[in-house]
């Protein structure tokens, strides 16, 4: 099917073309509207630059050619009046171009140090990327021509422009390589491409009509977004985005792993991805990236047991074995002990957060009273963690590590609806300020809802009427993250009142565990249509007309340069709606 296109309800402004474990591809600038070649590393979490190479349709004399453009899941084509140029790869370090009757040009300003020469009489050209690596060049039919020439006194090339006529295949590296001797065949090498996305697509289960075209343009994010092993990456972790937060962050590949139902076994690996880069305490790093930058600041919300739950409870896992079963004991039993021995200094045997971004809720009224602070949603995740690590250990015959883990689920559980629930909402907790209890807007109070069925039905009827109630935090799209009549309500950042993914997915999947399916329905249905009409964008502004202002909101906050970008997270959250309780 057609991903995305010109004149179509997404472009690619919103996602470049790009495949799995490639870190080079295709997008469209948002503010000229241009194609250009980008490589997915940056020195900032944020990507500062997107436009590396312009690319170009020219005619015969060298006239800019307009065009329209359409991409499926292996193959983007660039139409004009005069002909056209198809992208595909033939593997995720090569990419391959044909040309049909226009000539393609590239334009590359270089920056100082940079390189750009050609070599092999003129059949190949190589340009050097400060940090970001190297594209090489390589003529397999027709004509390569350029202009590249060397500026010694700015200590660059000058801008240089490469045209190409019929077939070429592009090279990305980081240090030094070669071209081949021989390439695939156009054709063969796109049948192929394709062959690895159905291949991954097989991971989720059939959709339901009004989601399906949305849910493939959702597994196509989430395919193209894993990268590695390469560089530093070890393992192959699913970045957010390859220009807007091109890094990877913990805790998005537990929804990634609850979304793939259909292979368990592939949803181990996603879960486990980010532990092979865990310190000697068993925790790991908030985002990483393939050159070894790894942001140690904080770490992420600790979701992994509750997704290791979910998949003890609703995948086939006959394909698991003892050693699955090992490896993701050690992992988590250490993690979980991180938790509990550097997350509770106080000594009072309940964990706190330390850091805001630790929780997701990244600017949140939350931590209006301070930290550290025992959070409702934080001894939800840590009950869940406790669970997992003891169904894992009876998995694995280790009796008394099942029931000690057994013991401090329970433990958490009573600690939350004993001393954080007072009728309404649970409260948070700061052992700095003598115990204070702390009441607040935050949809993190509400969010233990997550547990379904551990809680008792009295709560989680009081939950699911205030989630429901359209006064506090029911939205046309969803729930928000902030309480609607809050003095502190405010569209601006990520949750102090946007509708935000993981918050659909998780208090979703609570209301269903706990019996509330007609909840969990009317809930996703809103959230899913919402996407469906919006596109896969990290958060969503819970009002068309602001309700202060009275004029038209952006629907969407990205505040991102490149548009409105899709987002690997908020697409495997889709897929695990779409797919498991709407349908």
């Amino acid at each position: 099917m057609t991903i995305f296109g010109t004149n179509k309800q997404f472009s690619l402004e919103r996602l470049p073309f790009t495949i799995a474990r490639s870190f080079f591809g295709i997008y469209q600038n948002y503010d000229d509207k241009k194609l250009y070649l980008s490589i997915y590393r940056s020195e900032g979490v944020m990507h500062e630059r997107a436009n590396l190479l312009r690319l170009v349709p020219i005619d015969k004399s060298g006239n800019e050619l307009p065009f329209i453009y359409e991409c499926d899941e292996a193959k983007l084509t660039v139409n004009t009046k005069q002909g056209s140029v198809e992208f595909t790869y033939e593997d995720p370090q090569i990419m391959r171009i044909r040309t049909n009757g226009v000539t393609l040009r590239f334009e590359n300003e270089p920056r100082m140090h940079e390189g750009a020469y050609a070599r092999n009489d003129g059949k190949e050209i190589e340009i050097a990327f400060n940090f970001m690596g190297k594209l090489l060049f390589n003529s397999i039919s027709g004509k390569m021509e350029h202009n590249i020439f060397w500026n010694y006194a700015e200590v660059r090339p000058n801008p240089c422009k490469i045209d190409v006529t019929g077939e070429l295949a592009i090279h990305e590296y980081i240090s030094n390589g070669l071209a081949k001797d021989s390439y695939a065949p156009f054709d063969e090498a796109y049948a192929k491409t394709l062959a690895d996305f159905e291949d991954f697509f097989a991971s989720y289960p059939v959709m339901p009509l009004p989601y399906g075209d949305m849910a493939r343009r959702a597994a196509w994010n989430v395919w193209h977004s894993q990268l590695g092993p390469r560089g530093s990456l070890t393992s192959t972790p699913i970045y957010m985005h390859k220009l807007f937060m091109d890094r990877a962050f913990g805790w998005h590949h537990g929804f990634h792993a609850m979304a793939m139902c259909k292979d368990a076994k592939r949803a181990v690996e996603v879960l486990l991805a980010m532990f092979d880069y865990t310190n000697q305490l068993g925790v790991f790093p908030d985002n990483l990236s393939d050159q070894h930058q790894e942001t140690w600041i904080s770490t992420k919300p600790p979701i992994f047991g509750f997704a290791m739950c979910y998949i003890f409870e609703h995948f086939d896992t006959s394909a698991l074995d003892s050693g699955d079963y090992q490896r993701l004991y050690d992992k988590l039993s250490k993690y979980t002990t991180y938790w509990f021995t550097h997350h509770d200094h106080a000594k009072t045997g309940i964990p706190s957060y330390y850091h805001i971004d630790e929780s997701g809720y990244d600017e949140s009224t939350l931590f209006n009273e301070g930290l550290p602070i025992q959070s409702p949603d934080l001894q939800a995740y840590i009950i869940t963690l406790c669970e997992a690590c003891s169904k894992l250990a009876e998995k694995l015959g280790l009796t008394e590590e099942s029931a000690r883990w057994a013991s401090e689920s329970k433990r958490i559980l009573d600690f939350l609806v004993n001393e954080l629930w007072d009728g309404e909402q649970f409260r948070a907790k700061l052992p700095a300020k003598g115990g204070m209890l702390y009441k607040c807007g935050s949809i993190a109070q509400l969010q233990p809802v997550m547990l379904g069925h551990r809680l008792p039905k009295e709560i989680i009827a009081k939950l699911k009427e205030r989630l429901l109630d359209e006064r506090e935090y029911l939205t046309d799209y969803g729930i928000a993250s902030e309480h609607l009549q809050s003095p502190e309500f405010f569209i601006s950042g990520f949750t102090h009142g946007s509708i935000v993914a993981p918050t659909q997915a998780l208090i979703i999947l609570g209301l269903l565990d706990g019996s509330e399916v007609d909840a969990a329905k009317t809930l996703t249905a809103r959230y899913l249509n919402a996407l469906n009409a919006e596109g896969l964008a990290l958060g969503i502004h819970p009002y068309r007309i602001e309700p202060v202002m009275g004029i038209p909101t952006f629907k969407i906050n990205s505040g991102q340069s490149v548009g409105f970008p899709f987002s690997a997270w908020v697409a495997s959250v889709y897929l695990l709606l779409a797919g498991q309780v709407a349908g």
